[in-house]
């Protein structure tokens, strides 16, 4: 079973958290903050831990040494910089994935070598370019220097996953429905859940699939 360490508890690292324990992750969610933490740990339990993400102490007892992936997903990019950096030359790790919160920081990021980001402010950007002519499925971003594209798509009547289910629905290869979004509240899909319309789904895609994924919504 992979093992996945994310620092910081907010609402990408605990969804986040809860989409990698739906595919078999064993998690470990570290949070400094000892209210949030309490929160996260009354509802995930032992997969959250309180400590710093950029001590290497607590890295240390966090098992990092054995973690497949690292996921700096706090709000400060100063901190997932730092543990990043830390992940990777102290304790060797090669799949490090950062959250860069400002756009302007994006630079130092691959500078430093972090080449696998996450900018949800150019997400955002991205998705605002997109709402002219607005379409049942928009590109959100991408995760740099990788394949994988989040796409959000909107169960319309006509659509193919209205009132299906989640494992009966043929996706293209690697495809994953991360978030459902339905009457303003986001939830971790199971293979039961069952697609309504004005459901919004986020899905990961591998980019040479976006068209695939496209022509079968439609």
């Amino acid at each position: 079973m992979a093992y996945a360490i994310i620092t910081g508890g907010g609402k990408i690292g605990y969804y986040l958290a809860r989409s990698l324990i739906n595919n078999d992750y064993e998690v470990l969610i570290l949070e400094k903050e000892p209210g949030t933490y309490r929160l996260l740990a009354s509802d995930l339990g032992d997969v959250v831990m309180q400590g710093d993400g950029c001590d290497p102490l607590v890295l240390k007892n966090a098992g990092i040494r054995r973690a497949d992936l690292v996921v700096a997903a706090t709000g400060d990019d100063s901190d997932n910089l730092i543990t990043c950096q830390i992940a990777a030359h102290v304790f060797g790790r090669t799949r490090i994935v950062a959250r860069v919160n400002n756009p302007d920081n994006e630079e130092l990021f691959e500078t430093l070598g972090i080449k696998e980001r996450v900018n949800g402010t150019s997400a955002i950007l991205n998705l605002v370019g997109q709402k002219v002519g607005r379409s049942n499925v928009l590109l959100l971003g991408d995760i740099a220097r990788s394949n994988i594209e989040a796409m959000e798509v909107i169960v319309g009547e006509d659509s193919p996953f209205a009132g299906a289910r989640l494992g009966e629905v043929k996706f293209p290869k690697n495809t994953l429905v991360i978030s459902v979004l339905r009457n303003g509240d986001a939830t971790v899909p199971t293979a039961d859940t069952v697609f309504e319309v004005g459901d919004v789904l986020v899905m990961l895609i591998p980019r040479e699939l976006e068209a695939a994924l496209r022509e079968f919504i439609v």
